[in-house]
């Protein structure tokens, strides 16, 4: 008999899914990798857990009441699990001699259930060919062919399509399920726990959130995260920078002020979210795993940033924890305990009716991100169940019809599906093609009719952010290899590699088309430009895990936020963060300008900033100020994503209380509302402003139309 800690691990996590604790099993779901293990849900009956502890606790009955000659000498009935697993409970039996060479009885003064001389034997590591420790997927490229049909509802209607892209409707058609079965999971773990026997067949890659959303310390090695102390958050300034508590703004004459880095008790862990990069691997020492809760999920697995958590602590809170806050309505991380939060209250005014809302189903697991093609209503989807797929949203189809990008790997000759969560992927500029990244360490480029295009092979281990730049030549992204690399799109070859950061990249942002910033769990910010082997300007101020990056829309300004509760403004100009806003009081999982000032197509309109946080508020930000506008205190749970309109005068905000507010960002009131089934990963725009796409955690995808409101 022989089982490995991954299946213990899945029984446990199938069991809190059953039982409705989804945080949780979400959390633990990450923390686990039960991404990494290759155990199939759909064969894994429910309530499997209590089945086999049903069956030990009459074995163990029956083993306390038989005597060693087979008779029943001491009847033992109603035995409680908790009165199993002590030993002061068993009743003493005789120590029975054994012949020599066989196993010896079991002394009366040993522990009940105390294993052989096999007990302290580890489980074995099994590592695939062409597989690294740190979860690259293995193989050659992807054949073009990898684009299959799916089940879907019958009210949808998914296309299935082949190598020379012929197309079939395949409506009742059986679809693979995922490694997670019911849910799987966004695992970005910081140290992937691979352990496994050889039955269990789980790889040993290494990965998650995640969501969402800290990859394998095996190949990222042990991430710094830092306590508010942190020695490197102390450094000199230039007068000007400033520091906003509360979002009250005050000059600091030559000494920056420590960002704070304090994670309360039971704090958030940062799922990487599907945008940011789902995961990155946190700090963690080899072998330890946590991705999306305390792992950086993206999350996200958003893109998703799930990372995997710290196993550094922090004032004795583990930083790889999830709390899932019910106060903190906006009051400031550094003033004490925040005022708890109003449960949400919609009038029918506010609440969008089910009429206005398509629920789009067909994934299997988690849906970490999700974004609109900026010239179509055509929206795209990256799941947990190793798929990302295409939904045509325009007025004219109401069959919802869905195209099925699966990624698959080589393996012994043939191709089959990954298994790994696609956590990443974004539009080129005029939408004629889809990026996606991938925890099997491959990007890969489709069009828009489902057909691969091209697959880009060069990561090792899971990627957490892809980008195009505005002209649509390059792929920029950034993965728990530590490193981020510029991809030509019309080949598909690696142009450039830079490994400049000491821990997994979780997110990526271009500022010019040839000029970028990314971020890591090493706390650090880099500006590189191609053709450069070096970094232009390197930030250091973040006292944790840096989670998001965003250039303004004019490309002078920097934001960055971190699991050290801070959100940082830079300039190219400082070697110092101009801003050091410090209000929210848990982790900040990702950050928004708006779509304003200057150079965009609003001018007119004051340039702001949303960031959005674990502890269930976003805030809005007058960058110029350093203050904060406006508090949206209407979440219960983390808030994992944000979106502005494009006209940039309503933001959408998605958190795990399954509801999308959307907000109005002049006077910061709530002005629509709706609930889903499933905790919000991302939630995003369409071009012209009237519809708001969503991602939950349940598999559902679904779309608002805010038309006629």
């Amino acid at each position: 008999m022989s089982f490995s800690s991954d299946e213990v691990n899945f029984l446990v996590y199938r069991y809190l899914q059953e039982s409705g604790f989804l945080h949780s099993a979400y959390v633990f779901g990450i923390e686990s990798h039960i991404s990494q293990s290759n155990i199939n849900g759909a064969l894994v009956p429910p309530a499997a857990l209590l089945t086999i502890l049903q069956k030990g606790l009459l074995y163990t009955e029956v083993e306390w009441s038989v005597g060693e000659d087979g008779e029943v000498a001491r009847p033992i009935e109603g035995l409680s699990l908790i009165d199993a697993v002590m030993p002061e409970v068993k009743p003493p039996k005789p120590i029975v001699k054994t012949e020599p060479g066989k196993l010896g009885a079991v002394d009366s003064s040993a522990p009940a259930g105390a294993n052989n001389n096999n007990s302290n034997a580890k489980p074995e590591i099994k590592i695939e060919p062409g597989t690294g420790a740190a979860g690259a997927g293995a193989g050659n490229k992807t054949g073009a062919g990898s684009t299959t049909g799916t089940s879907t509802p019958t009210d949808q209607n998914a296309s299935e399509v082949d190598s020379s892209g012929n197309t079939a409707n395949s409506t009742g058609a059986t679809s693979y399920t995922g490694n997670n079965g019911a849910g799987g999971n966004q695992a970005t773990p910081a140290g992937a726990n691979n352990t496994s026997t050889p039955a269990s067949g789980a790889d040993a890659a290494a990965t998650a959130a995640a969501q969402k959303k800290a990859q394998n310390s095996n190949e990222a090695g042990s991430s710094s995260g830092g306590s508010a102390g942190n020695a490197n958050a102390t450094s000199t300034d230039d007068a000007a920078s400033s520091t906003s508590t509360n979002g009250n703004s005050s000059t600091s004459s030559s000494v920056e002020q420590p960002s704070s880095g304090v994670t309360p008790t039971g704090g958030a862990v940062s799922t990487s979210n599907p945008d940011s990069a789902a995961a990155g691997g946190a700090s963690a020492t080899a072998g330890a795993k946590a991705p999306s809760g305390a792992v950086t999920i993206r999350v996200g697995a958003q893109g998703n940033n799930v990372q995997a958590g710290s196993t550094t602590a922090q004032n004795s809170a583990p930083s790889g924890t999830i709390s899932s806050s019910t106060g903190g309505g906006g009051g400031g991380g550094n003033a004490g305990a925040p005022a708890a939060l109003v449960p949400m209250e919609i009038d029918e005014s506010i609440e969008i009716p089910e009429s206005k809302a398509r629920v789009l189903r067909g994934h299997e697991s988690e849906v970490f991100i999700c974004a609109w093609n900026p010239s179509r209503d055509l929206l795209a989807s990256g799941s947990g169940d190793s798929t990302a797929r295409i939904w045509d949203m325009s007025d004219a189809n109401t069959n919802s019809n869905q195209l099925v990008l699966r990624h698959c790997i080589q393996k012994g000759g043939a191709e089959v599906p990954s298994n790994k969560d696609v956590t990443s992927l974004d539009w080129n500029c005029d939408g004629s093609l889809l990026a996606t990244g991938s925890y099997d360490g491959y990007a890969r480029i489709w069009k828009t009719d489902g057909r691969l295009a091209s697959t880009l092979g060069q990561h090792k281990g899971p990627i957490f952010a892809l980008k195009w730049n505005k002209c649509g030549n390059y792929i920029l992204s950034a993965g728990v290899d530590k490193t981020t690399i510029i991809w030509d799109a019309s080949t598909g070859q690696c142009t450039q590699q830079f490994a400049f950061h000491s821990a997994p990249a979780l997110d990526v942002d271009w500022q010019t088309n040839q000029a970028f910033a990314s971020c890591s769990t090493d706390q650090r910010i880099h500006v590189c430009r191609l053709g450069v082997n070096e970094p232009i300007k390197t930030f250091k101020g973040h006292t944790n895990e840096v989670n998001a990056i965003k250039w303004c829309p004019q490309g002078q300004l920097l934001a960055s936020c971190s699991d050290d509760m801070t959100l940082k403004i830079w300039s190219m100009n400082r070697d110092r963060c101009c801003h050091d806003l410090q209000a929210h009081s848990k982790e900040i999982y990702t950050i928004k300008w708006s779509p304003t000032g200057p150079g965009t197509n609003n001018p007119n309109t004051n340039l702001i900033l949303a960031s959005a946080s674990f502890d269930s508020t976003v805030r809005l930000w007058d960058v110029e100020r350093g203050s904060c506008i406006h508090t949206l205190t209407k979440h219960t749970e983390p808030v994992y994503s944000v979106a502005f309109s494009p006209d940039g005068k309503h933001l959408a905000s998605g958190s795990f209380d399954k509801c999308v507010h959307i907000w109005s960002t002049q006077t910061g009131q709530l002005v629509h509302s709706y609930k889903g089934t499933g905790g919000i990963f991302e939630v995003c725009w369409n071009s012209k402003g009237t519809k708001v796409g969503a991602s939950a955690s349940d598999g559902s995808v679904f779309v608002l139309d805010l038309r006629k409101f």
